[in-house]
């Protein structure tokens, strides 16, 4: 099991840095969820013009910023001008690893592009203990496993579909990937049964679920036995943990 999975109970993981208690993806963010006691955030990374790897979820800035630019159109130049939430800057990866040294980081990779820029500046911080890597492109994910077969590795999609069938004794190859973190529903059913966490456990493997932010589910999910709960709600899912701990 890889470094990064090592560790029992449910993990919280704050998504984007727990994006409906603090402003998502920023340095604040993350200062906000390890203070709450994250030790697992979930965050996102896009590139500049110029190969920076940044901490933001979007393609573009019109959500955030009203702005309907594409992200990476941008060098770091002028991405390092621009403000979120009024006055905070969009991180760069290497500024959020050498800050926050004892945190555990979620990466989704949203280009092709940005996969090896990400994986250089993890590498060169020391820190492929401590982060794994997920992105919706399992295509992209393999790339990121050839190159770097020592980090950890989230299933993508294909990955998760191959998982599903060989519960039901449909697929019997092996398959890349170190733990799954999915919804509750995908391809149209219900993927997140105590049969399937139960199965997933058999392998040896873990299994978070995103991205949840009612007490019900939580509870739900901790009664199923899940390793992991992606939340922007990580001061409410601690609560809930502590009431079911008493």
């Amino acid at each position: 099991m890889k470094s990064y999975l090592n560790y029992s109970g449910v993990a919280v993981l704050a998504h984007r840095g727990g994006s409906l208690e603090s402003y998502e993806n920023t340095i604040e963010s993350f200062h906000y969820s390890n203070n709450i006691g994250c030790k697992f955030i979930e965050t996102d990374v896009q590139l500049s013009s110029d190969g920076i790897p940044y901490i933001f979820h979007d393609d573009t800035f019109l959500r955030l910023l009203g702005k309907n630019i594409i992200f990476n159109s941008l060098d770091s130049s002028e991405i390092d001008k621009l403000r979120l939430f009024e006055n905070h800057p969009i991180p760069k990866l290497d500024t959020v690893l050498k800050t926050f040294p004892d945190l555990y980081f979620q990466i989704d990779v949203k280009t092709d592009e940005v996969a090896l820029p990400t994986l250089e500046v993890i590498k060169k911080n020391n820190a492929m203990n401590r982060v794994c890597i997920a992105s919706f492109s399992s295509k992209r994910l393999q790339n990121v496993y050839k190159k770097y077969p020592e980090i950890c590795l989230s299933m993508g999609p294909n990955e998760v579909l191959k998982m599903l069938l060989s519960s039901f004794g449909l697929y019997r190859k092996s398959i890349i990937g170190d733990c799954l973190q999915i919804p509750i529903y995908q391809y149209g059913i219900k993927l997140v049964t105590k049969r399937f966490v139960e199965f997933v456990h058999k392998k040896g493997l873990k299994i978070c679920v995103w991205t949840i932010n009612d007490e019900t589910t939580f509870k739900n999910l901790i009664d199923i036995g899940v390793d992991g709960i992606i939340t922007d709600k990580p001061k409410l899912l601690f609560e809930t943990l502590e009431s079911y701990s008493n």
